[in-house]
């Protein structure tokens, strides 16, 4: 507030009086707050400790966990390494100790061993073992995508050899929702599978919206055009 012009100035004494009164109006403004937060305090005290001592246990079990994975990782990786540079040993053997490493392996690496046993049996002809292999990590993985995955190279699999039943994968593909990574290349595989069967009606629907898809691979939507030109050129006929 501006002060009046006829006001007179306070004298030394005055503004003494002034200042202590205002010193004291303070101190009995923080001895209330003191007290509120004495009262506050007795009264929530238990609450209080027991959220500080959750929130400082939550702080260390979470340090402990990062610094227990990447010990884990680090071990894994080694391990890992180890049976796949190994030089003189059979695929069989090979095979057989990614599976012995998978059963203790964590954060990934389970599956890792999983997908790369796979590989080694699809490359000897194993295939009755390498779908007992997608079967596993299937049904066992604990991350969504390594699942997905396998879920997809399961359904690749089965429709390439004869006398398969395509109608629990075909239900598996079709539930990888659309927000998932590997959506769209599940309902490309799934739409392959249509193709085979000649069922032309559902495969077209995949692939037209496929095409259509903005963020589509060039890669995934050029296979994609090319299976829809050919169920339009096979309907024709």
């Amino acid at each position: 507030m501006a002060k009046n012009k006829n006001e007179k100035p306070l004298s030394l004494k005055e503004q003494y009086i002034e200042s202590q009164k205002n010193a004291f109006f303070r101190e009995v403004q923080e001895d209330v707050q003191a007290e509120q937060l004495s009262k506050i305090w007795q009264k929530y005290k238990n609450y209080i400790i027991a959220i500080i001592v959750i929130v400082l246990a939550i702080t260390i079990a979470k340090n402990w966990f990062i610094a227990y994975k990447k010990d884990v990782s680090i071990k894994n990786a080694k391990q890992f390494e180890q049976i796949m540079s190994k030089k003189g040993s059979s695929i069989d053997s090979r095979i057989d100790e990614l599976k012995e490493f998978a059963k203790s392996a964590k954060f990934g690496y389970r599956d890792i061993a999983y997908f790369n046993a796979y590989s080694m049996q699809i490359e000897n002809k194993k295939y009755s073992d390498a779908i007992d292999t997608l079967d596993e990590i299937i049904k066992n993985s604990s991350d969504d995508v390594f699942k997905d995955l396998a879920i997809i190279k399961l359904g690749t699999l089965l429709s390439s050899l004869s006398g398969k039943d395509l109608t629990a994968v075909k239900k598996s593909l079709t539930n990888i929702r659309s927000s998932k990574p590997l959506s769209a290349t599940s309902k490309f595989v799934l739409g392959s599978i249509y193709v085979k069967e000649n069922n032309f009606a559902s495969a077209q629907k995949i692939f037209e919206e496929l095409s259509d898809d903005i963020n589509l691979p060039i890669s995934l939507k050029s296979q994609s055009l090319t299976l829809l030109n050919y169920i339009k050129s096979a309907k024709i006929k």
